[in-house]
Formats: structure tokens, C-alpha cells, sequence
């Protein structure tokens, strides 16, 4: 079974065995030594034990999985650019060429197949029409999300106010914190029209111009993580738009952007 598997599917079998499965043997090992330590069956020293060999543990599966992965998600995937620059924003794999790259497991049979595979990445990904999409996407701002956070900044309010009643003047930072928040989901929830519009000529950002699809150059949707928190964006170019509080989700959006520059390309292809 050639290029059957879709992306989100390569992805999400990636992600049980290269993020998953590896922090359940490292927070499993770490937990045990607390756990042993608690009942006094070892001595404190279990627990740096532990941790070392947790993290150790956890690498040593990431490694040993990586490139069983690699193989068959490349084998069975079509769009294999897209594969793997999905699975770099989201760390189940590193980059070609980083030093990371080299703790990786590989065999003499794996480093074969994998040279043979190189060959894949020298064909361009494809996408198709779909039907399903309008000729013209408008998104706005969820109303839904907009209203939740609405909710927890007025609580800062609220709290922000109690302590100041309590006399704690600490309730100042949250006052102030909730207030300025509070102002700008205010002004979205007031805000009707839509923040960015896509269709077969290009994408258009609220009070900017249309950028045609021929200007358009790396076009994606992406997470960044930084610590625990994670946002999502819509990238071209030299913009980055957060879209966590619109109404599209990352891989609709995403769908949004293939079928639409179709559609652009063979505009025209037909017009010439």
C-alpha cells in the first residue's frame, strides 16, 4: 500500500510513538523512584536516579522509533514536504543536519531505505479542488472563545476588587491586569466584520489590501510552543497572524489556503 496514508494520519501515529510513548517511560521511571523512595524501599538517592534514567530512557525511545516512523510515513505518504515540516513545528522529529539528528538509531538496512526515500523530497507536493469550499472564505472572531475570556477577565476584575477590599493592594495588578484584557474582548466581541478573507484571488487581512496568490510565498499554519503555552498562526511572507481566537480550525484553515491557490493556478492556467 503506496501513499494511502494522509499527513494528519502519518502524524498522528508520529505522535504516539515519538512524543507519547516516550514520556510515559520517562515520567513512568520518575514516578517509580518517588514512589520507591516514599515507601522506603531505597534510600533518597532513587530520585536523581530517576530522573536521569527517565530522561535517558525517554530519549533512547524516541530514538529507537524515529526512523521505523520515518520509513513508513515517507513510504506511504504523498505530500512529503508538508509531513515533515509538520513533524518539526510539532518536535517529533529534528531537522536534517542537526546535531540531534545524529542520536538517532539507525541501522545499515534504515540508512539504505532512507537514501533511497531522499528521492521523494525532489517531487513537489500535490493538492486537489474541493468542492466543499465556497468561493470565497470569510473568518471572524469566534464568538464563543471571545466570550470565555471575557468571562475569566472579569474575574480578574472581580478579584482584583475584593482584595483591594480586603486591603490587599496586590489587587491593583489584577485590577488593572483584568481591566485593559477586559477592554480588548470587549472591542472584539463588538468587532462584526471579518478578520481575514481568502478566496481564488488571494488572502486579505482586515483594513489591508488583497495580496495576490502570485505574491504569496510560504504560506502555512503552524503552533509555536514556548514553555506551556502554544499559539497558532497563519504564516506567509512576512506576517504571522495569530488565529487562535478565530472561528477556523489549524487544519481547515490549511485546507482553506491548498484549495483556494489551486483554484488561483488554474485561473491561470485557463486564462492564458
Amino acid at each position: 500500500m503506496k501513499e494511502s496514508v494522509t499527513v494528519e494520519q502519518a502524524l498522528s501515529k508520529g505522535r504516539w510513538q515519538l512524543k507519547y510513548l516516550p514520556m510515559i517511560v520517562t515520567f513512568g521511571l520518575i514516578y517509580g523512584g518517588i514512589y520507591l523512595s516514599y515507601i522506603q524501599l531505597l534510600e533518597g538517592w532513587i530520585i536523581p536516579v530517576s530522573f536521569v534514567l527517565g530522561f535517558v530512557s525517554g530519549w533512547l525511545v524516541w530514538s529507537y522509533f524515529v526512523n521505523n516512523w520515518k520509513i513508513w510515513a515517507y513510504e506511504n505518504v504523498r505530500n512529503i514536504h508538508e509531513l515533515q515540516r509538520k513533524a518539526v513545528e510539532e518536535k517529533l522529529i529534528w531537522k536534517s543536519g542537526s546535531w540531534f539528528e545524529k542520536t538517532e538509531f539507525k541501522n545499515y538496512q534504515q540508512k539504505q531505505k532512507l537514501k533511497q526515500l531522499d528521492k521523494k523530497f525532489l517531487e513537489n507536493d500535490i493538492y486537489k479542488d474541493d468542492i466543499s469550499v465556497p468561493k470565497e472564505t470569510l473568518i471572524y472572531y469566534s464568538r464563543i472563545t471571545v466570550l470565555f475570556l471575557l468571562g475569566i477577565y472579569l474575574s480578574s476584575i472581580l478579584l482584583g476588587l475584593y482584595m483591594l477590599y480586603e486591603k490587599e493592594y496586590w489587587g491593583l495588578l489584577f485590577l488593572g491586569f483584568g481591566l485593559y484584557l477586559t477592554n480588548g474582548q470587549i472591542k472584539k466581541s463588538r468587532d462584526k466584520s471579518p478578520q481575514i478573507i481568502i478566496n481564488a484571488e488571494g488572502i486579505k487581512l482586515k483594513d489591508e489590501k488583497l495580496i495576490k496568490w502570485k505574491n504569496i510565498k510560504n504560506d502555512r499554519v503552524f503552533t509555536e510552543t514556548t514553555g506551556r503555552n502554544s499559539t497558532t498562526y497563519l504564516a506567509f511572507n512576512n506576517e504571522k497572524i495569530d488565529i487562535g481566537e478565530l472561528d477556523v480550525k489549524n487544519q481547515e484553515l490549511e485546507n482553506l489556503l491548498h484549495v483556494y491557490r489551486i483554484r488561483f493556478e488554474n485561473n491561470n492556467i485557463n486564462s492564458q
